[in-house]
C-alpha cells in the first residue's frame, strides 16, 4: 500500500500544471474507511460489512479498513479481522444494554467525539483522506449517533450513511426511543437531526425503493445511492441432493420417504411464520418445511414459541429449528430442498429472493414490491410470487378481522406523542370484500384460520380454490431453464464484483465532494414518519406484542 506515502510526499512535488493535476486526482482515490455499526454480531449488517470488506481489501486504492463498534464483534470472521483493524469506543452500544442510558445526550455525545478524535488521530486518518460508512444510524439503537455524526460532518468528516431498516416503518418502540432520547420537540427536529444534508454526507440504501423514500424526504439525489447486497452462493462446492437429504432426514427425524422444502431466515414476527405454517399444509404429501432459526430477542422468542406450539397442533409437516443441527449445513438444507418459501411482509433487501437461485432451487414467495422490483427489473424472473393468499369470510367477520388489526396498529403506536403518530390511512381504504389476505389477519385470527381448516371441510376446499396457483406451483417440476437465466442474471447484477465496483465508486464522490460548514435539515422536514408509514402497508403480525 502506498497511499499514506504518497500524501506526505505530496508537498514535494514538482511537476507541470497537467501532470499535477492527474496526480491529485490519483491521490484522491488512495482512502482509509471506517465502517461503523453498534455491533458486528452475526446478522444482516455484519454479512453486508463482511461483503464490503472483501472487495475492499483487494483495492490497491484502499489504504486502511477500520471497523469500529462497541465492542461486540463475535460475528466477524477470520478473514475479516485480518483484513481491518478494529476500534471500540465506550458508550457506542447499544442503549438497551449501556448503563449510562439515561446520561445527558450532549455529555455523551461529547464523550463519543472525543474518543473518535483520539482514535483518528492515532491512525494518522483525517476527513481529507477518510470516508466514514455508518450502518443504520437512524434505526434508534443509540440515540447519541445522530448528533456524533452532525459534529462529524461539521468537523468536515465525509460520512455515508447506510439504511438498512428505517424506525419510522412501523417500528414505534425504536421510534419513541429517538423522540425521548434525542430530546426533539416536533418532528422537523427529529428529522432534520435523523438525515442532516452537507455536502460530505451520503446516504446508501439497499433497493431503489427505500432510495426514493429518501428523495421524498429531501436527500438530493446525488446523495444517494441504491447500494444492493452481494449475493453468493451457499457453498463454492456442489452437494449432492441425496445426501443433503438423507442428513436432513436423519436430523430431523423425518420419515425415509420425506421430501423437503425450505424458508431460510430468522423466525421472527415480520416474516409471517403463521402463513408458513398455513402453507406447509398445502405442499406436496410427504412434503416438509423448514424455517431455519430461532430468534435471539425475548419478544421475537415468545412469537416464535408460540408458532411452534400452533404447529404441533395444526401443522404437523412444519419443522422448526432447521440450521440448528451441527451435522446439517445450511448448504445442506438447501441443496434437500425441492423448491424454497418465503411469506415475509417486510423486508430490508430480500436475500431469500435471490440466493436459492445459485444453489438450482426456485422461490415460491409473497411478492414484495419494495424489493423484488429491483431484482426484476435487473432480469431476475421471479415468476412465482402471490400478492395475497385469499382467506374467504362473512362481511361481518371480515369487518371484525380489519378492525382488530387496525387497533393493533392504534396501540402499538400509544408509547409515542400523539404528534409525532403516522396515521393510518389503510383503515380508511378497505372495501367490502369476501375474502381478506391471510398477512391481514391478527396472529389470534390466523390461529382461527388454521383451526378451522382442520375441522371445516368446506372450508378447507374453499382456502384451497383461492391458493390453487400456489399450490399448483409447488406440485410443479423446476424449470432449469429459468435456473440458468436467474444465476446470469444475479451474477451479473448482484455479484461481490458488481455492488464492490458500486461501492467504490460511491466512495470516490464522497472524497472529491464539497465540504459545507453547515448541516441542513431535509427540505420535507417533519414528513419523514408519514412518507415511510404510508410506502408499505400494515401487516398486524409485525406489530404483535405479549402483555404478560
Amino acid at each position: 500500500m502506498f497511499g499514506r506515502a504518497c500524501l506526505d510526499t505530496l508537498g514535494a512535488v514538482q511537476c507541470g500544471p497537467s501532470i499535477a493535476v492527474d496526480f491529485l486526482a490519483n491521490l484522491l482515490l488512495i482512502l482509509n474507511i471506517v465502517i461503523v455499526h453498534c455491533h458486528f454480531e452475526r446478522g444482516g449488517v455484519t454479512q453486508v460489512v463482511e461483503n464490503h470488506v472483501r472487495w475492499l481489501s483487494r483495492q490497491q486504492a484502499i489504504e486502511k479498513i477500520v471497523l469500529l463498534s462497541g465492542g461486540r464483534d463475535s460475528g466477524l470472521s477470520g478473514d475479516t479481522l485480518q483484513s481491518t483493524e478494529s476500534i471500540h469506543l465506550e458508550g457506542f452500544e447499544y442503549d438497551s444494554l449501556l448503563s449510562a442510558n439515561g446520561d445527558d445526550l450532549d455529555a455523551r455525545t461529547d464523550t463519543l467525539v472525543r474518543q473518535w478524535d483520539e482514535k483518528m488521530r492515532e491512525m494518522q486518518f483525517s476527513p481529507a483522506d477518510t470516508v466514514v460508512h455508518w450502518h443504520n444510524h437512524s434505526l434508534g439503537k443509540n440515540v447519541a449517533a445522530p448528533k456524533v455524526i452532525r459534529r462529524l460532518a461539521e468537523m468536515g468528516w465525509r460520512l455515508l450513511l447506510q439504511v438498512h431498516d428505517f424506525a419510522e416503518d412501523n417500528r414505534p418502540v425504536n421510534y419513541a426511543h429517538l423522540i425521548q432520547g434525542t430530546g426533539a420537540g416536533t418532528r422537523s427536529d427529529l428529522d432534520a437531526l435523523l438525515y442532516p444534508v452537507a455536502g460530505q454526507i451520503h446516504y446508501a440504501t439497499l433497493t431503489q425503493f427505500d432510495a426514493e423514500l429518501l428523495y421524498r424526504i429531501g436527500i438530493p439525489k446525488p446523495q444517494t445511492h441504491c447500494l444492493p447486497n452481494s449475493v453468493t452462493a451457499a457453498s463454492s462446492v456442489p452437494l449432492d441432493k441425496a445426501a443433503s437429504l438423507g442428513k436432513v432426514r436423519k436430523a430431523m427425524n423425518l420419515p425415509d420417504d420425506a421430501s423437503w422444502c425450505l424458508y431460510p431466515v430468522r423466525g421472527i414476527r415480520r416474516k409471517n411464520v403463521g402463513e408458513f405454517l398455513l402453507l406447509s399444509l398445502f405442499a406436496p404429501a410427504q412434503c416438509y418445511s423448514g424455517v431455519t432459526l430461532r430468534p435471539t430477542t425475548l419478544v421475537e422468542a415468545r412469537s416464535y414459541e408460540r408458532w411452534q406450539d400452533v404447529a404441533n397442533e395444526l401443522a404437523p409437516r412444519a419443522v422448526f429449528d432447521a440450521a440448528h443441527h451441527e451435522d446439517v449445513s445450511f448448504a445442506d438444507n438447501l441443496a434437500a430442498s425441492r423448491f424454497v418459501l418465503s411469506t415475509s411482509v417486510a423486508e430490508g433487501f430480500g436475500m431469500a429472493f435471490l440466493e436459492p437461485w445459485l444453489a438450482h432451487r426456485e422461490v415460491i414467495a409473497r411478492r414484495l414490491g419494495s424489493v423484488t422490483q429491483d431484482f426484476e427489473r435487473s432480469g431476475v424472473r421471479l415468476n412465482k410470487l402471490y400478492d395475497e393468499l385469499p382467506i374467504p369470510g362473512s362481511r361481518s367477520w371480515i369487518a371484525d378481522c380489519r378492525a382488530e388489526s387496525n387497533r393493533v396498529f392504534d396501540s402499538s403506536w400509544q408509547s409515542v406523542a400523539e404528534t409525532f403518530r403516522p396515521t393510518n390511512e389503510s383503515a380508511k381504504l378497505a372495501a367490502e370484500s369476501d375474502t381478506i389476505d391471510f398477512a391481514e389477519l391478527t396472529p389470534t385470527r390466523q390461529i382461527e384460520v388454521l383451526q378451522r381448516l382442520q375441522g371445516d371441510r368446506g372450508f378447507e376446499t374453499a382456502v384451497r380454490k383461492g391458493s390453487s396457483k400456489i399450490i399448483d406451483w409447488m406440485h410443479q417440476e423446476t424449470d432449469q431453464n429459468e435456473i440458468e437465466c436467474n444465476i446470469d442474471s444475479i451474477g451479473q447484477h448482484f455479484s461481490l464484483e458488481s455492488t464492490g465496483t458500486k461501492l467504490q465508486q460511491i466512495y470516490e464522490q464522497m472524497i472529491n465532494a464539497t465540504v459545507d460548514a453547515n448541516c441542513d435539515g431535509p427540505i420535507n422536514a417533519g414528513d419523514a414518519i408519514q412518507i415511510i408509514h404510508d410506502a408499505r402497508p400494515l401487516f398486524p403480525c409485525r406489530m404483535e406484542n405479549f402483555d404478560d
